[in-house]
C-alpha cells in the first residue's frame, strides 16, 4: 500500500511528540498549537493511514501496535530528513550516535568521556537526552536512542538486548550537610524524618524497598518520590529529609560536603551500571569506539576508588 499523498512532516511531528510528551495537551504546547489543531492533525493521520495509532485507557494514552510499528519508521525516516537538511545547509555531519544517559550516569563519568569522544571524533555528533529507565528503554527499543547508558534493565526487558558491565554503585541515603540525624543508625533516622524514594519506575527502587523491609519500615513517611538531581537536592537543602538515591547521582554534592551519606549498613545496597542496546549496534564503528572509552573510564575509576 502506497503511503497517503496527504500525509505531511506536520502530521508526522504531531504523533511523535505526542507520544514523547506523553500527551496531546503537553505536545500541543511544544509545539506552541492549541490542543483541538493537534487532536484535528492526529484524527487526520489516522485516517489516512487506516487504523488507530493512539488509544486512551482512562487518563493514559497508549500506542497501539500499528502505532508503535509506524513510530519506529517514523523516527529513522525523519532523522534522514534532518541529516539530508543539515547536508544542505553546511552544517552536516558525519554521523550521530543517540544516547540515553540514566541520571545515574549523567552527571559522573560519562561527561567526561562525551567530552573526550567529540574531541577525538570531531565528525561524529553525540546527542544526548537522559529520563527514567522505563523511558529510554521505550526510546532503545523503538530506535530514538542508540544505546542507554545507566543500571541494569530487569530480565524482564533484555530480550533482544544486550548489558555490558561497566561497575557496581551503590544506592545511598543522603541528607543535607548538618542534618540532625546525620550520625544516628540509618533505620532510626528512617523512622522520625521524611524520606524521598526512587519512582516506582526506577531500576533501584526495588533495592531501596527489599532495604525497608529488612528494617521493618514498611510504611515510611514518603511524601515525594523522585530521582531528579535538581529536584531532590533542593527538597534536601530546606528541610530535614532523607533521600534514597544512586551515589553517582549526587557524588560532586558528596564531594563538596553540600550533602552527606547515612551509613546503610548493608551489604546488598548496590547493582551492575553499564551499556544496554540492540545487538547490532556494536557493529557501527563509532558506537564500538564510544563503549570503549566508557570500558576504560570505568577501569580507571575502579582503580582510582580502590
Amino acid at each position: 500500500m502506497a503511503m497517503h499523498k496527504g500525509l505531511k512532516l506536520r502530521h508526522i511531528r504531531a504523533f511523535l511528540d505526542t507520544i514523547e510528551a506523553g500527551g496531546v495537551s503537553a505536545a500541543a504546547r511544544k509545539q506552541g498549537i492549541s490542543q483541538p489543531a493537534l487532536s484535528k492533525t492526529l484524527s487526520e493521520m489516522e485516517a489516512m493511514l487506516g487504523g488507530a495509532l493512539l488509544e486512551r485507557r482512562g487518563r493514559r494514552l497508549t500506542v497501539t501496535p500499528a502505532g508503535e510499528a509506524f513510530r519506529r519508521h517514523a523516527i529513522q525516516a525523519l532523522q534522514e530528513l534532518e541529516a539530508g537538511a543539515a547536508a544542505l545547509s553546511g552544517d552536516g555531519i558525519g554521523d550521530v550516535i543517540n544516547v540515553g544517559a540514566l541520571p545515574t550516569v549523567a552527571g559522573s563519568i560519562f561527561p567526561g568521556v562525551a567530552l573526550e569522544f567529540s574531541r577525538a571524533h570531531p565528525g561524529t555528533r553525540l546527542s544526548i537526552s537522559t529520563g527514567p529507565n522505563l523511558y529510554l528503554l521505550d526510546r532503545l527499543r523503538s530506535g530514538a536512542i542508540d544505546l542507554m547508558i545507566g543500571r541494569m534493565p530487569a530480565a524482564a526487558d533484555m530480550p533482544g538486548l544486550r548489558f555490558d558491565f561497566l561497575y557496581e554503585e551503590e544506592v545511598i541515603l543522603a541528607a543535607r550537610a548538618g542534618h540532625p540525624f546525620a550520625h544516628r543508625p540509618a533505620p532510626e533516622a528512617l523512622r522520625q524524618c521524611d524520606v524521598i524514594l526512587p519512582t516506582r519506575g526506577a531500576i533501584i527502587r526495588r533495592i531501596v524497598d527489599d532495604y525497608l523491609g529488612a528494617q521493618g519500615i514498611t510504611e515510611p513517611r514518603c511524601p515525594i518520590e523522585t530521582v531528579s538531581l535538581a529536584t531532590g537536592l533542593g527538597l534536601l537543602e530546606g528541610s530535614d529529609m532523607l533521600w534514597f538515591i544512586s551515589r553517582g547521582v549526587v557524588a560532586r554534592e558528596l564531594a563538596s560536603g553540600l550533602l552527606v551519606s547515612l551509613p546503610l549498613g548493608a551489604q546488598f545496597m548496590s547493582g551492575a551500571v553499564g551499556l544496554t542496546m540492540k545487538h547490532e549496534m556494536t557493529e557501527r564503528p563509532e558506537v564500538a569506539r564510544l563503549t570503549a572509552m566508557m570500558h576504560e573510564a570505568a577501569r580507571l575509576r575502579a582503580a582510582t576508588s580502590g
